[in-house]
């Protein structure tokens, strides 16, 4: 950046917040535009942001599922493999046999980074949306586990891939989440229909039983705007026309009453092929 775009970019800053601190804007839009969902890691933000988890252990669910699976496993959208990979490898430290496992993946970046993170564990990654209605690359009844973490998925295709007595584990962030974030920045729910009620009754209406239902509220606290910025950038469907620019009154004000803290909404549901 030369010193004339400094100086033009500065003036733009001050524009926007009245004179606060432009040390604090300029580190605001450099993390946001360095935030860059590659897989699904948060470790950038290791050491400001505390976030609380639901009082259910799904990866321990999927464990168990897993372990249990005696046909097949498919694992949709599956980031870059990590979760999965570390649910293989406890397998394999256990000397269990794991199933047969496929994965899908939906944004297309991620496909590369998980076909290479979990080719190792001999898992096929198929590129698949479902907001997308897209179809799954599978045979009817081949699977008798499904899995779905935080990922959207069509209720009738999986009904479709489960054979009888197969099992569906998901664990969905609710289409109202984090809604300090959508009140300071303006942003509107971009999936309101993703509630548990709704889920719920999807389900069965593709012939599956519901076993578990759960739903749960907790916080995320982060250190100061530039976690804050910086979530918003690796999660930008929560604030889809996020500027710096247009809200540096507002992030100022978050960061001199740090820290700040949003409320996270979860909800499982565990059903079975009838």
């Amino acid at each position: 950046m030369t010193i004339g775009d400094r100086q033009q970019h500065s003036q733009q800053l001050s524009g926007g917040l009245h004179g606060a601190d432009h040390d604090l804007l300029e580190r605001l839009n450099a993390a946001h535009a360095e935030a860059q969902m590659v897989g699904w890691d948060f470790s950038r933000l290791d050491g400001t942001l505390i976030s609380d988890s639901p009082w259910w252990d799904f990866e321990t669910d999927c464990l168990q599922a897993l372990r249990d699976s005696r046909i097949g496993a498919l694992d949709l959208g599956t980031g870059g493999g990590e979760r999965l990979s570390a649910l293989l490898e406890s397998l394999s430290q256990e000397s269990a046999q794991p199933p047969v496992v496929v994965a899908t993946e939906g944004w297309p970046p991620n496909v590369p980074v998980a076909r290479a993170q979990l080719a190792p564990r001999h898992v096929a990654v198929l590129q698949y949306d479902s907001d997308a209605d897209d179809v799954l690359g599978l045979p009817d009844q081949c699977q008798d586990l499904v899995m779905s973490r935080h990922e959207s998925y069509d209720a009738a295709e999986v009904a479709r891939v489960l054979a009888p007595g197969g099992r569906f584990l998901t664990q969905q962030v609710d289409g109202f989440d984090a809604p300090q974030i959508h009140e300071w920045f303006g942003s509107e729910y971009t999936h309101p229909d993703v509630t548990v009620d709704a889920h719920a009754e999807a389900l069965r209406e593709v012939g599956m039983r519901i076993d578990q239902v759960d739903h749960w509220e907790g916080s995320m606290q982060f250190k100061d705007a530039v976690a804050l910025v910086t979530y918003i950038g690796l999660v930008p469907w929560d604030a889809p026309d996020f500027t710096v620019q247009a809200h540096a009154q507002r992030l100022s004000d978050l960061n001199t009453a740090a820290p700040i803290t949003v409320t996270q909404r979860r909800f499982r549901i565990y059903a079975t092929k009838e």
